[in-house]
């Protein structure tokens, strides 16, 4: 496919589409794996992953084909999974067939040039979101009881942040000096100095708050509320709030650009485009009552 897409995946529909940015129309539709929750991408856009919790497995998306190339078998219900900077790895939350106390305790590391599981390390329970500092060097995972923190040369854990428990996404500040992780049950967003792993805020957002992502230039940081269809932007030095956008029913994934937030509404199957500059919401591509929108990425 030419040019930058939009692509998003429809949990109930086991498809990942393709969205025209500048019209905001959808330009493809391709059927996929069982369940897809999460994308990522390779820094050059080159390929798309996919993690498809119903079929324990992963689809890679060639992006200039525009087609599924290949598919990785991972652990048991894969969810949220992360691309190392220097493209070579996608590390895949493996949640296990129970997101509490009866999940795995697993991520699978997928080599991008084989698509092949090359490692299987060792989490906290039920892990379920994934982020990369960006060096490369350390890889965050949301668990059941905390936040595990891994070494990506060696696999080994270097903490388990027992205090970060049950937490929902987590997404690293461009210069990898902080962490955020969100808190889904208590509708707050901590803030973790990323060396040496201390909570140096919590900042209240929007109802059952899902991910959080942060802008390319390290400005600002963006919120989903699940349960209130808003998404929260924080001035990332003073940490107050900037702004509230309210969006479609249900925002649960979302990817920024310079000019756009790209926001994924589950239950109303849709990617709305909110702008960075107004804080008003552009545009929303509707992707099929019974789609159910996953995982958002621009590539």
């Amino acid at each position: 496919m030419l040019g930058e897409h939009v692509y998003a995946t429809g949990i109930v529909s086991f498809t990942v589409v393709a969205i025209d940015p500048a019209t905001h129309q959808l330009v493809a539709s391709v059927k996929g794996g069982a369940n897809p929750i999460a994308i990522t991408r390779t820094p050059d856009g080159g390929k798309l992953y996919i993690s498809n919790s119903g079929a324990n497995n992963v689809s890679v998306f060639d992006t200039g084909l525009g087609t599924i190339t290949s598919t990785v078998t991972t652990g048991v219900y894969p969810h949220g999974l992360a691309a190392s900077p220097d493209g070579r790895s996608v590390y895949v939350a493996d949640t296990g067939p129970d997101t509490g106390d009866g999940g795995s305790r697993t991520l699978s590391v997928i080599d991008t040039g084989s698509d092949t599981v090359t490692g299987t390390w060792t989490t906290g329970q039920s892990p379920r979101w994934v982020a990369v500092s960006p060096d490369g060097a350390t890889v965050y995972a949301t668990c059941h009881d905390g936040l595990s923190v891994l070494d990506a040369g060696s696999g080994r854990t270097r903490a388990l942040l027992t205090g970060q428990a049950r937490a929902g996404g987590v997404a690293v500040h461009p210069d990898g000096s902080r962490l955020y992780v969100v808190n889904t049950w208590q509708d707050t967003l901590s803030v973790l100095d990323a060396h040496t792993l201390r909570v140096l805020d919590q900042v209240r957002v929007g109802r059952t708050p899902w991910q959080a992502a942060v802008s390319p230039d390290g400005s600002r940081v963006y919120v989903t509320g699940s349960g209130d269809d808003t998404v929260t932007v924080l001035d990332a030095g003073s940490l107050r709030v900037a702004g509230r956008v309210t969006v479609n029913h249900v925002p649960t994934s979302l990817t920024v650009t310079g000019t756009t937030v790209w926001v994924g509404t589950n239950a109303s199957s849709t990617v709305d485009a909110v702008d960075t500059a107004t804080l008003r919401l552009v545009g929303s591509t509707p992707l099929g009552i019974s789609t159910a929108t996953g995982g958002v990425v621009v590539a």
